[in-house]
């Protein structure tokens, strides 16, 4: 994952103007590596600000520099540090903006399934990725 901005001139082939339809379905991505979350949830309103302000996912090896065994992380809003206002106006947006659409969300778990790490599998990218 990087967050960076330049501008569209930069890309040769950017559809301008770059606006769209607001989406019908949001995924929210979760690294479970210990075997809780089903591999996908589509999720309530509420589901969707909980998850949404935890933030949680796994940390795991290959992912970051001294990461050997998985380790739970949660940072609000998925981007903790670069959030200006409290979490929960961000999802208190997200959860407005869902309804205003009629949007759907869902939890995407690329993580563990059948136990945590170790004892259950990984979910295969060939589902994940579908």
């Amino acid at each position: 994952n990087t967050r960076c901005a330049y501008p569209l001139e930069f890309i040769p082939n950017a559809k301008l103007p770059a606006l769209g339809n607001h989406p019908s379905h949001i995924i929210m991505l979760t690294c479970d590596a210990f075997g809780i979350l089903p591999p996908i949830s589509k999720l309530t309103i509420p589901q969707v600000m909980y998850h949404f302000i935890s933030g949680y996912t796994a940390k795991v090896a290959g992912t970051e520099v001294g990461i050997t065994e998985p380790t739970a992380a949660f940072s609000a809003c998925y981007g903790a540090p670069f959030l200006v206002l409290h979490p929960v106006a961000y999802a208190r947006k997200l959860a407005e903006m869902l309804q205003k659409h009629s949007a759907h969300a869902w939890l995407l778990n690329t993580g563990w399934t059948g136990g945590a790490y170790g004892e259950g599998s990984r979910i295969s990218l060939k589902y994940t990725r579908a």
